[in-house]
């Protein structure tokens, strides 16, 4: 589930920065995910990269879409309790659910539906890569070894992506 979570970065974060001044604590989670799972490991910064590489269309999609926005708001504010856990350090309590694939995979069609071709591409890519079906079952400490790896080194930042 992580690995559809770590997708949904890619589609959901500018959705969460939107929100930021009502959903600070959500928002705040996020960018630990970012910080602690993603920026430490080689496969989680190969995340933040499609991240980076699709946000663009990904905010004008989400801007025109209000579907997209309303669902995009609800995954991202179910998933936030398992991530905080995970970063907490208490990601073995939580477990992926089938009804967790099924929102995430439901996301991710809305978003081929109407995304461009190199992001329908991207996301086809991803689904391939990693089946979210095989991580039902797993904790989200599990799927975040599975997914990313453990943390190869700590990445000093100059500045905190924490909010205030």
């Amino acid at each position: 589930m992580l690995g559809a979570i770590l997708a949904l970065l890619v589609a959901g974060l500018a959705v969460a920065v939107g929100l930021a001044q009502t959903y600070g604590d959500v928002v705040d989670t996020y960018w630990r995910v970012h910080d602690e799972v993603l920026l430490p490991t080689e496969a989680g910064r190969r995340y933040i990269d499609l991240f980076w590489r699709h946000n663009g269309e990904l905010c004008q999609l989400v801007v025109a879409n209000e579907r997209l926005t309303l669902e995009g708001q609800a995954v991202i504010l179910q998933f936030e309790p398992p991530l905080r856990a995970l970063v907490d350090g208490q990601g073995e309590g939580v477990t992926i659910t089938s009804g967790m694939v099924e929102r995430v995979e439901a996301y991710l069609d809305l978003l081929v539906d109407v995304g461009s071709p190199e992001l329908q591409a991207t996301i086809r890519a991803e689904r391939e890569r990693t089946p979210l079906d095989g991580l039902i079952g797993m904790t989200f400490e599990e799927a975040r070894v599975h997914l990313v790896g453990q943390p190869e080194t700590a990445v000093p930042t100059q500045y905190s992506t924490a909010l205030p």
